[in-house]
């Protein structure tokens, strides 16, 4: 992995806090202007960045959100869709997955943020699969890639970029286009501005785009690699994907597609089971 490696995590990372922040209750000074008149600027600078294909999509975001006028019009708009009973759109994705939202779905993100050292405070959301918060989740853990990428521990920063995308697959595929269907229906039934219905687009595309999910590349010859790995050679090695499956085994996400490539040995990964957490940038 190289410095693009970062730079990338990063990007992804400030695409999903955008989105989260966008998607969170409107309050405080200057939300409505920041909503207004500068997220689909960072929207489309993101996009680019990211090879997001969403021009149309932010560009009528840009459009719709101008029209909210001053004042309180982006809260009434937002307790409209999400708040004020019986708020046609609901935010906690269990509600789309398992048809409750304080099930399964929850209880399993409240335990893997807790393995990651997250908690949730009085200022957060009521449930752990709320939209915004996953979202922040996603945004952490690319977060986490870039800081080890930017510090040239590229293992981790692998692992930390497959758990982003197990996570996508295993949560945000599954209620993100209920969650954009709901939005449009109502929108359209209470002729509503179209403003989080288009954000609702561009953060299906964004899964989307996760989903087609890259391939574990070969790395650079004289990469950071474990102990024992192939170095300098730039291939795929079974430590390497020891590393990776066993992060993603300790966020509770699944990791048979790692098995499955060719360079798999079921004894390193158990070596690496008993290692133990080795989770530290170093500068």
């Amino acid at each position: 992995m190289t410095d693009t490696t970062a730079t990338d995590a990063y990007s992804r990372r400030d695409l999903w806090l955008c989105l989260a922040r966008a998607f969170d209750k409107p309050e405080g000074d200057g939300f409505r202007d920041v909503f207004a008149q500068d997220l689909a600027d960072d929207l489309q600078a993101i996009a680019e960045e990211t090879g997001l294909v969403a021009h149309e999509d932010i560009a009528a975001l840009r459009i719709d959100a101008a029209r909210l006028g001053k004042g309180m019009d982006l809260l009434r708009l937002y307790s409209k869709l999400f708040i004020a009973p019986p708020a046609p759109v609901v935010l906690n994705a269990g509600f789309y997955m398992e048809g409750g939202k304080t099930g399964h779905i929850e209880q399993d993100l409240r335990a893997l943020y807790t393995r990651h050292g997250i908690t949730k405070n009085d200022t957060m959301r009521d449930f752990h699969d709320a939209v915004p918060l996953q979202l922040e989740f996603l945004s952490f853990l690319y977060g986490r890639a870039g800081d080890y990428a930017k510090a040239a521990q590229n293992m981790e920063a692998r692992a930390y970029i497959a758990e982003a995308e197990s996570f996508i697959a295993r949560y945000p595929v599954r209620w993100c286009s209920p969650f954009l269907r709901e939005l449009d229906k109502a929108c359209a039934e209470h002729g509503l501005n179209r403003a989080y219905a288009h954000l609702a687009r561009i953060l299906w595309l964004a899964i989307e785009q996760a989903r087609a999910g890259a391939p574990i590349e070969a790395l650079p010859a004289g990469a950071d690699l474990p102990q024992g790995s192939s170095r300098g050679l730039g291939e795929v090695t079974a430590q390497d994907l020891a590393e990776v499956a066993y992060r993603l085994e300790q966020a509770g996400l699944a990791w048979d597609h790692v098995a499955a490539n060719e360079a798999w040995d079921q004894d390193v990964f158990t070596a690496r089971c008993a290692q133990g957490d080795t989770d530290t940038v170093r500068a």
